[in-house]
């Protein structure tokens, strides 16, 4: 459901967009079905940003609109976050009040636990998840205080806690205080009783057609089976959360999408002698809580894959997607950073399939995974269900994951390993190792793993494991995605750990037989401490903090605020989805929407720039060039590119046409042709020819600045040592949840404009818009009422995109809009840029027991300072390379932070 469905059709804001592919939770919405089997109501948190709208025939669709509003009734869960402080730019805020509401309908009485896992998909770039966290926990069922050394009682009731000495005027900030009212699940909006009825109907294939897609959804298997044999190669699709971002990224679309989700044959869940059977179409929340259902009552030696799934599945995504992803859509998409395909591979589970030709069962194997021919689903052929077996008694099954954060991130490398010992031994008779994250497919150890079998599991052994690994999964220097070293790293590290944990299972196992009066002829100690902390997972575990503050005077006056907790001015409407940003704004009579086409090359002439094709495009209205600036094309930087393109993604001209889709597709069909000059590409680079890039070509952002004291040549010469390094800090994305957005209207007198704009420096857009126009300044009005994210992201770029969008709606007479989608906004603004610095600094033993132990004193000094601009591109057609300009204050101090560390680290001190 795009954010303009919502918008448009409905007049609801409140959903806001943040990425696009489901991994900020801002545009979460609440998704309800009726099954008519187990006559339960299901309801399920969704990233409306990836659901298709044809997938939603049948459910009740719920927003932040639908949970209360300042109009209506304010929710006890959005008054929370609002008066626990959980709202900052509240760009998020709706995200996160749907997830919790989503819980609270199927968990009137949360724990603490759970409450963590359901805002696992939800990002807050500014609040901090502490109040956030702390609003919620007045839902759980336990305690909601600190529960000082696991007493279960507040702290404020001990004699040894740290706020024992506090006085009369102070008060503890924590929920302990019932001020809030209680949530009465009576008052929530029940199923819609149409919807129900129409789930208890009898079920009929639905067609919905597209301009390019027509989605079918069936009401049984055997229909689906005719479908897919006419139809090969078209996708089955539940969740979209794979096909969605090929979509987005790689404009893949399909004439023909099959949805699957109406046959029951689809969501069996069985119990065999074998193991357990799970439906393709079962999502992976649904997985996790059958497998977590499983598990206690199963003999421990069964479960051991379980155990290892259920690890990933707690981490993996987010909530909104483990209630939308299914089983049988991870398998066969076969990502490489897929966590849960390296498992079920070393796991021996099997797909159940089927076709119009009958029934088979495929090895979910390595071969399977790399997409090997003999091994894989034929075009007309479904997954129906997965088999995951039970491990057995000699089985030692563990998985791995290493990401950038804990959860709701895709792995950097993952692994599942399984060894089978032969009965009663430490002898190796099945070992299997796979890789995801280090190629295009997930890889298998092979020829590693059968040159290890036969052999006894110790020391020796993982010697030649490490080995044979590293020989075997090769990662060349200039592999995709970097960091090879740090990834070769995680291959042994990962295999380093499964030993020692198959080394203390080992190790419980014959103390097991001891205990039970059995001998065994093995003997293996026990891991010292040192070795089992690499075996502690570290748990996330659930916030705990107390805060106390000084209650303000009793005559203070009550206009003050100073030292009081005071609420968010616009809390309330950030939680409620009432706060209006930009994009909120409802559409202006005769508005149009703006796209813009960028630069795919480092640095070269612009030869011609070809419109005619883009100017064919239905809804299309014209295309904006720098020609067509009235005035001044900016200033540090060129609003649009003139006679020559200095970076990959500058804005070269703009489309407008009468909706966003018209375009952008309008973009596609701009031509531009290029003449390559020579780029400058890194930093490093440019310090280490001793400027001979920069210096050379002159490119400066501003003009050599120097910091000079003394005769530095002299200093050099007379000095005992000489220190000299260098440092690298890397570049970072802002990543604010509000892209860059513009809404320019024009008066009708007077070439007046109003220009409302997501920035943090309203003066800048202002002058700059002016100028382009050739106004004087008091023509243009500024309008920024809140900002959705900014960390000094939007400083200076949303003055261009003001430009940019003003020289439109000025060529045009009407008002257009701007609005950023997230891969367009990293590609163009840049974000926090690298900073490389030298240093070179002389010693003088002789003034060392003046100054040195004390203080570092300076006496000759010679600083030179340049803003550079890097050209970072690349000779190949496709690049994945893209660097802007701007300032790295943090940077800075590192630099001179890390010069004065590394003296001292040098002198001892």
């Amino acid at each position: 459901i795009k954010k303009h469905i919502l918008f448009l059709n409905f007049r609801l804001s409140g959903t806001k967009y943040g990425c696009g592919i489901g991994g900020c939770g801002a545009c979460t919405v609440m998704i309800s079905t009726y099954d008519p089997v187990a006559k339960q109501i299901q309801h399920r948190p969704a990233n409306s940003c990836l659901l298709p709208i044809c997938s939603l025939h049948g459910a009740a669709v719920t927003t932040v609109e639908g949970v209360g509003s300042i109009k209506t009734r304010i929710h006890p869960i959005q008054e929370r976050l609002a008066k626990c402080h959980g709202s900052q730019c509240g760009f998020c805020t709706p995200g996160m009040v749907m997830s919790i509401y989503a819980l609270l309908r199927n968990h009137a009485e949360p724990s603490m636990e759970q409450i963590i896992s359901a805002l696992d998909g939800n990002l807050c770039r500014c609040t901090g998840y502490r109040p956030i966290i702390d609003s919620y926990r007045s839902f759980a069922r336990e305690p909601t205080c600190c529960q000082l050394r696991g007493t279960g009682q507040c702290c404020l009731d001990q004699e040894e806690c740290v706020c024992s000495s506090s006085t009369g005027d102070q008060t503890h900030s924590g929920l302990c205080n019932p001020e809030f009212p209680p949530m009465d699940p009576t008052q929530e909006f029940i199923f819609p009783p149409e919807l129900m009825r129409m789930a208890q109907e009898q079920l009929r294939t639905l067609i919905f057609h597209g301009k390019r897609t027509t989605w079918i959804s069936p009401t049984s298997l055997n229909e689906l089976l005719e479908l897919k044999a006419k139809y090969p190669k078209a996708p089955l699709v539940v969740g979209n959360t794979s096909v969605e971002l090929k979509k987005t990224h790689h404009d893949a679309y399909h004439p023909i999408i099959l949805h699957p989700v109406r046959i029951p044959e689809m969501y069996v869940v069985s119990s065999t002698d074998d193991g357990l059977v799970i439906g393709a179409a079962c999502c992976l929340a649904q997985l996790r809580d059958i497998l977590m259902e499983a598990v206690p009552k199963l003999p421990e030696e069964k479960t051991k894959i379980y155990q290892a799934l259920l690890q990933h599945l707690r981490t993996l995504a987010g909530e909104q997607i483990r209630s939308m992803a299914s089983l049988g859509g991870h398998i066969v998409s076969r990502g490489s950073n897929w966590d849960l395909n390296p498992v079920l591979s070393v796991g021996k589970s099997v797909l159940n399939l089927a076709s119009e030709d009958g029934k088979r069962q495929v090895l979910l194997n390595d071969q399977f995974l790399a997409g090997c021919e003999h091994a894989d689903i034929k075009p007309k052929e479904v997954i129906v269900s997965v088999l995951i077996p039970y491990s057995m008694k000699d089985d030692f099954i563990s998985a791995f994951r290493q990401a950038e954060s804990q959860k709701n991130a895709l792995s950097i490398v993952n692994s599942g390993m399984r060894v089978l010992f032969s009965p009663g031994t430490d002898i190796i008779a099945d070992l299997s190792i796979l890789y995801g994250g280090i190629g295009s497919t997930t890889l298998s150890a092979r020829k590693s793993c059968e040159k290890l079998i036969g052999r006894q599991w110790n020391d020796q052994m993982l010697s030649e494991a490490c080995k044979l690994v590293l020989e075997e999964i090769f990662l060349p220097s200039s592999a995709p995605g970097g960091r090879v070293e740090y990834r070769r790293t995680l291959l042994v590290s990962f295999l380093f750990r499964f030993y020692l944990e198959v080394l203390h299972g080992l190790h419980q196992m014959v103390r097991t037989v001891y205990v039970l009066g059995f001998n065994s002829k093995y003997v293996y100690a026990e891991l010292s401490q040192e070795k089992m902390s690499a075996l502690v997972m570290l748990p996330s575990g659930v916030p705990q903090g107390v805060q106390i503050y000084q209650d303000v005077d009793s005559g203070q006056s009550p206009q003050d605020p100073v030292g009081r907790p005071i609420m968010h001015q616009s809390g309330i409407k950030h939680a409620t989805g009432e706060a209006v940003y930009i994009d909120d704004i409802r559409p202006v009579d005769g508005e149009l929407s703006l796209a813009v086409v960028t630069s795919i090359r480092a640095h070269a002439k612009i030869i011609s720039i070809d419109a005619s094709e883009a100017l064919r495009v239905p809804g299309v209205v014209d295309v904006v060039t720098a020609r067509d600036v009235p005035g001044e094309n900016g200033k540090d930087e060129q609003a649009y590119a003139e006679e020559k393109v200095i970076c990959v993604g500058q804005i070269i001209c703009a489309v407008v046409a009468e909706s966003v889709t018209q375009a952008k597709c309008g973009a596609e069909k701009v031509k531009i042709v290029y003449e390559d000059l020579e780029p400058i590409l890194t930093i490093e680079v440019t310090i280490c020819l001793l400027f001979l890039d920069a210096i050379k070509h002159k490119s400066y952002i501003t003009e050599e600045r120097k910091i000079e004291k003394g005769d530095i040549e002299k200093g050099f010469e007379s000095a005992d040592e000489i220190i000299e390094g260098e440092l690298h800090v890397g570049g970072q994305e802002h990543f604010y949840l509000e892209t860059n957005s513009v809404l320019v209207i024009p008066r009708v007198e007077d070439k007046e404009m109003d220009v409302y704009v997501s920035t943090q420096h309203a003066t800048d857009v202002q002058e700059l818009v002016a100028s382009a126009l050739n106004l004087q300044s008091n023509k243009i009005m500024c309008h920024v009422k809140r900002v959705g994210g900014a960390f000094g992201g939007k400083i200076t770029k949303p003055s261009l995109f003001a430009v940019i969008a003003a020289v439109a709606a000025n060529k045009t007479g009407r008002p257009v809009r701007f609005v950023l989608e997230r891969n367009m906004d990293m590609l163009i603004t840049g974000g926090r840029h690298p900073f490389f610095g030298k240093y070179k600094v002389s010693e003088r033993r002789s003034l060392a027991d003046d100054y040195f132990w004390d203080r570092l004193y300076i006496f000759f000094i010679l600083l030179k300072i340049f803003l550079t601009k890097i050209l970072l591109g690349s000779g190949y057609v496709k690049t994945k390379f893209r660097i802007g300009w701007g300032k790295k204050k943090g940077g800075r101090f590192h630099f001179w932070l890390n010069l004065v560390l590394t003296i001292r680290q040098g002198k001892g001190l």
